[in-house]
């Protein structure tokens, strides 16, 4: 770009050399006038008169210099003030893409172009808070109108029933907790996917994040939830550091942790690892990885489990789909490379985090 300006310049600056050149000749000329006038009368300064003559030649490529110079600059600055005013009267949410000015510099095309690429990068962006926005109303709508219908079915027996209240089953208050508690975590699904897409954003700076003291941190915050469906929930990591954001692995390492307890039967057994190994059989990078012995997942499935809102058919688990979308929102933040295979055995589900440094 600095080389296209350059010759810009040179191009539009080149016809004005020889004004310049005459302003140097006029120049001279007034000096020799001006000291022809002082040899004939010594000790006697210049008169206006006798300068004015010598002058006129000076004072008119001054005059040719001033024109074209300022032809010179409306013809540089023409293109840019009208890519400047095409910008400026659109709206904030116009994203369409600039015409190309005809017969415009090389360096404004250049700069149309970097501003049609910003523009539809906005656009997809746009286009995907849309979908996402959209996405969550559905998701939302169908466990918020479960509760609505059975609290107005409740609401109506009471009123109906001669003491205006009702008994509820043991079985009815545990359908209740259930279809709160999915609203409830999908509502804090949809937040944490927006905080990690604001983080990311933002560019805060990065810190470096010990990987070993913050899975053994989360194992002991999900270790009732194992216990409590008689899983072993085991724990083999090593000293490993990475640069990054602490609260975003925490959070992709909770989605994964807590797909592979919701997903393991009863008994089975969840594995957190972590630290430096051969990856691709080339150089060692830092890992961390979460393996189970559950009904794991197809191969032809992989490439759908990041999609949001995405569930593999057949699964009676609840939840959002939303859990691997966040990870690979945070590990691509991170450059770092989700993968997927089966655990042990050829049995279960392993998920793992391989960073580039």
């Amino acid at each position: 770009m600095p080389g296209l300006i350059r010759k810009r310049w040179v191009a539009l600056l080149l016809p004005m050399l020889f004004p310049i050149l005459g302003l140097v000749v006029a120049a001279a000329w007034l000096g020799y006038s001006v000291a022809v006038q002082v040899a004939a009368h010594p000790g006697q300064p210049p008169t206006l008169q006798t300068l004015l003559w010598p002058s006129l030649p000076a004072l008119l490529m001054v005059l040719v210099l001033a024109v074209m110079a300022h032809v010179a600059a409306r013809k540089i600055l023409a293109p840019w003030l009208s890519l400047a005013q095409s910008v400026q009267t659109r709206l904030p949410k116009d994203v369409r893409p600039i015409d190309n000015l005809p017969h415009a510099p090389t360096e404004v095309q250049a700069m149309t172009h970097a501003l049609n690429r910003l523009f539809a990068k906005a656009h997809a962006e746009s286009d995907a808070q849309q979908r996402f926005i959209a996405d969550a109303a559905h998701q939302l709508r169908t466990p918020l109108a479960a509760l609505q219908s059975q609290v107005e079915a409740w609401a109506l027996m009471a009123q109906a029933a001669p003491e205006k209240s009702i008994a509820l089953s043991a079985e009815q208050v545990e359908q209740l907790r259930k279809a709160s508690r999915r609203t409830t975590q999908l509502a804090n699904q949809l937040l944490a996917l927006s905080r990690v897409d604001s983080g990311l954003e933002q560019g805060a700076a990065a810190q470096r994040v010990d990987l070993k003291s913050l899975c053994e941190t989360l194992l002991e915050s999900f270790l009732d939830g194992a216990l409590a469906k008689g899983l072993d929930l085991g724990l083999e990591v090593e000293p490993a550091h990475v640069t990054g954001h602490e609260w975003l692995l925490r959070e992709l390492i909770s989605n994964v942790l807590d797909n592979a307890i919701k997903y393991t039967p009863q008994g089975g057994q969840v594995t957190v690892r972590c630290g430096k190994k051969v990856v691709d059989g080339q150089q060692m990078h830092t890992y961390l990885e979460v393996e189970d012995d559950g009904p794991g997942v197809a191969v032809g499935e992989y490439a759908r489990l990041t999609q949001r809102f995405y569930r593999v058919p057949g699964v009676v688990a609840e939840g959002s789909g939303l859990g691997l979308a966040i990870a690979q929102e945070i590990a691509q933040g991170h450059h770092a490379q989700l993968r997927f295979g089966t655990g042990a055995q050829h049995r279960g589900m392993k998920v793992e985090l391989v960073f580039s440094e």
